[in-house]
């Protein structure tokens, strides 16, 4: 029996009490990783890195300028250092459906490709008990970390994995189509998302750096575009008239609902992309070196000296904020 279950998890079966038990394990996983690798590895890494504070206040710029949602620089900071292992995880996910989307059949593959889903659901999943916790018990910082504009993209995003992904698993977890949708949704959304971080880290200022954005933008509009808007669309589509070609019209009306609500975080996502690329293209170098980190922004210094600039941290001390000149 013990190696019928444990052949059960591996090949995904599509039994209800062994999709609860795979999304319960993944979740715990991937809470276990991504806590300690944001700790452990990518926060240490980018503390030491001269671009920190630019990479933290462009992070905060785009969620408040695409996404409506404003933190303060430490909440920025920890969100984001959390960010890059998610990016970890979606690859990880994306990657588990890449023999499906390559067009390759069998029981395995199609096991990996479910597994590749419930990574999605379950670091969902955890995220939201997460940030449920430090909503209720997290005090004062639990809820500066979630203010209500970021809960309200939260729900969007996670709205389809959290409801559809079981019930695909068990129905149609040998779809191609499925399986694609998947992979585009975490490993094509990931590369996209880890090219803009390395654009948060480059000097616009300098010819080089300028050029490396340019490309950076680039590939990750044309990469946006293609998996949050065209592909999209159709792979949704081809899923529908198969929900109603099977006549699962609770399914269907289900999945059109969520790719609705995903959808509205997908044109922010296309929009963000699309200016920004436009705004770097156009853009050509102000000067060979770099601007001191202090000019790239005028807001009050971070609470979190590791954050700061040497004069920042002095400011910081005086019980002072950090000023333009």
């Amino acid at each position: 029996m013990a190696d019928l279950t444990m052949l059960a998890l591996l090949l995904a079966d599509s039994r209800l009490e062994i999709q609860l038990t795979l999304l319960a394990m993944w979740a715990i996983l991937w809470y276990s990783l991504i806590k300690f690798g944001s700790e452990k590895l990518v926060r240490p890494y980018i503390l030491a890195q001269p671009w920190k504070q630019q990479w933290t206040l462009l992070y905060q710029k785009m969620m408040k300028n695409t996404y409506m949602v404003d933190m303060d620089v430490d909440s920025t900071f920890e969100m984001c250092t959390e960010l890059q292992c998610v990016c970890f995880q979606h690859m990880f996910g994306g990657m588990l459906c890449l023999p499906s989307a390559l067009g390759l059949q069998g029981a395995v593959v199609s096991a990996m490709a479910c597994h590749g889903a419930l990574c999605e659901a379950s670091w969902e999943l955890q995220d939201l008990l997460a940030k449920l916790y430090q909503i209720t018990l997290g005090g004062r910082a639990g809820k500066a970390r979630n203010p209500p504009a970021l809960l309200a993209m939260i729900l969007l995003h996670h709205a389809m994995g959290l409801s559809m992904v079981l019930p695909m698993n068990m129905m149609y977890g040998l779809n191609p189509h499925y399986h694609e949708f998947v992979f585009l949704l975490q490993g094509a959304a990931a590369t996209a998302l880890l090219s803009q971080s390395y654009g948060f880290t480059l000097d616009v200022n300098t010819a080089d750096g300028l050029m490396s954005m340019k490309g950076s933008v680039t590939f990750t509009m044309i990469t946006i575009l293609y998996t949050r808007l065209l592909r999209y669309v159709y792979l949704g589509y081809q899923l529908a008239m198969t929900f109603y070609a099977d006549g699962n019209i609770k399914v269907m009306c289900g999945g059109i609902a969520m790719l609705i609500l995903l959808g509205i975080v997908n044109i922010l996502m296309c929009v963000d992309a699309v200016k920004k690329c436009m705004k770097f293209l156009s853009m050509k170098p102000r000067s060979h070196t770099s601007l001191p980190q202090e000019r790239i922004q005028c807001m009050p210094a971070p609470r979190n000296c590791l954050l700061a600039t040497p004069s920042a941290q002095r400011d910081m001390l005086g019980q002072k904020t950090t000023k333009c000149n």
